[in-house]
């Protein structure tokens, strides 16, 4: 994914930070903070997300790689969503 645009939301309890490719593809992350930098919640959105690769051992158990709907729902069961290369 190319990196294209980074976008950063605050909402009550949570702070949503959305990565946008080049093709349209869209990658977020949502955390439980609220109030905090845009440059804090983007390293820490980005430290979530190689932590979520690098501990997972067996990604064929979330779903087939070409099956974008169930890799979502697989990532949204973890309590975040993203992917981003900078």
């Amino acid at each position: 994914m190319q990196l294209i645009e980074t976008n950063v939301h605050s909402g009550e309890d949570t702070t949503t930070v959305e990565f946008v490719g080049e093709g349209g593809e869209r990658v977020s992350v949502c955390m439980v903070a609220h109030d905090i930098p845009e440059v804090a919640a983007i390293t820490r959105a980005k430290e979530i997300m190689v932590q979520l690769t690098a501990f997972d051992a067996e990604p064929a158990q979330q779903g087939d790689v070409g099956d974008d709907t169930e890799n979502e729902e697989a990532v949204e069961n973890t309590g975040s969503r993203s992917e981003a290369r900078s």
